[in-house]
Formats: structure tokens, sequence, C-alpha cells
């Protein structure tokens, strides 16, 4: 749902850039702060979730080895979005935008199954907000949407489960790991937003849509979901290609034995 869409949108750029950078091998490029994890030691996934913990006090200023932007805020320059399937047709542009909350995740679940090169995390955040300039147009239910201004959306409880497939090839004599399955679920427990400046500032008229939005965000939500997990998977795919496109495998999770 327009707004509360893009937020969601916005998290997992940032989101994508910490699920596999966690490991450092002897040899690594990678950061010197982040511990050892061996992909074939029984104690990977231990291991692997106290590296990712490293990271959290880190977020803030952002990680530039790890390709992971500053995160308090996240700042993106624009998102454009457009649907036009179900109960819901819009065409919306978001500008300036700022995200808050994203650093103060909480880790339920990592864990890694070298053999499958398969890798699943699981984080919650207890609340986003986020503010943008914002220009829409279109229909959500049969009424008609339309407005340019501020943006404002509070996300609620957010839990996201990530799952992602990796395939071995062979680059520059180095095994590296490239993405090719990516599921991607989440829920959240409350949203609200308010979009200024709807319907030529027509006051009364945007404080009812805005009202019929809060009031509606579950079935909204659900309309848009399948579309928003594609845009999820892809905007994930792009930041985690980028990963292993620089580090090999062997540096990500060396082996303990040869």
């Amino acid at each position: 749902m327009n707004c509360s869409r893009t937020l969601l949108l916005l998290l997992i750029i940032g989101l994508g850039s910490q699920v596999l950078a966690k490991p450092k091998s002897k040899s690594s490029r990678l950061p010197s702060f982040l511990k050892v994890c061996y992909r074939d030691s029984p104690e990977l996934n231990e291991c692997a979730k106290e590296s990712f913990l490293v990271l959290k006090p880190r977020l803030m200023d952002g990680i530039p080895e790890l390709y992971i932007p500053p995160m308090e805020p996240l700042v993106v320059p624009e998102v454009k979005m457009d649907q036009d399937s179900g109960a819901i047709y819009l065409h919306s542009v978001y500008k300036n935008v700022k995200i808050t909350g994203i650093s103060k995740h909480t880790l339920n679940d990592l864990r890694i199954e070298p053999s499958k090169h398969k890798f699943v995390v699981s984080m919650t955040f207890p609340q986003l907000h986020m503010e943008s300039d914002y220009s829409i147009k279109g229909k959500i239910m049969m009424m008609p949407l339309l407005g340019d201004g501020r943006c404002k959306v509070d996300l609620t409880n957010i839990t996201m489960n990530t799952e992602l497939v990796g395939q071995e090839y062979t680059k520059h004599g180095s095994t590296f790991l490239r993405i090719i399955d990516v599921k991607v679920k989440y829920e959240l427990s409350n949203v609200h937003m308010h979009l200024d400046n709807l319907f030529n500032g027509d006051k009364a008229l945007g404080e009812r849509m805005n009202d019929f939005l809060n009031e509606n965000w579950k079935s909204l939500a659900e309309e848009v979901r399948p579309l928003l997990t594609k845009a999820l998977v892809d905007i994930l795919r792009a930041s985690i290609d980028k990963l292993f496109e620089v580090f090999s495998y062997d540096e990500l999770l060396p082996k303990m034995k040869e």
C-alpha cells in the first residue's frame, strides 16, 4: 500500500547487504572485526549469529567494505512504484526518502546449510518510520487517489524471513557463489500513514482518504503482497549478487580442513 509498500522495499536494500557478508578467512579482504566462521564446523550457525551481531552497532554509519550504506537514517534519492492489478491501480514516485529504525532489529534466526549452499535469516524490526516527498495518481478499491506532498508512515513489528540458495562456479581460479533462488516472506502487526496535500489540498477529502487507508491497511497490504514480494526478491538479489561478485566462497565461508 503506497508509502508502507515503499518502506518495505527500501528496508530490504539494507537487509540484503547484511545477510551473508559475515565470516572472514585468514587471507580475506573482509573487515578484521568479523569473526572467522568455517563452513565445515559444527558450530557454524552459532558463529555466524555472533558475527552477524557484531555488525549491529556499526550500522548507523554504514560498512563500506561490505557494501552496507548508513542505516540511521537509510537515505534513498528516489523510488518509483507502479501497480495495475486487483483493486489497486497506482503510479507513484517517492523522493528524498529517509527511514529510521533499521539498526534496532532483532535477529530471530540465522542458519547456513553449506551442503545445499542455503542461507536462512529471520529478523524483526520493532518500529520503522519513513518520511519522503511523494506524488501519486490512481485508484484504490475504485476510489480515486491523487496528491503530492509529504508522506509519513510507521510500521510496527515487521518480521522478515529470507531464504537464499546459491550455486558454485569458478572465476579466476577461485570458487564463487551465484544466487539462484531467493524467497522472502514478511508479516507486520500495524501500519499508520499520512499523505499531506491529497486532492489538491482539499483537507476534508484528504483526511477521509488517510482514514480509509489506515482503517483498511490489512486488506490493501494483501492486495499488493505478490507484487511487493517479487520486488523485494529482485532488490535482495541485486544486493547479494554484488557481494558475491567481489568475495569468493572461501573468503565468505572458508573450510577448516582442505
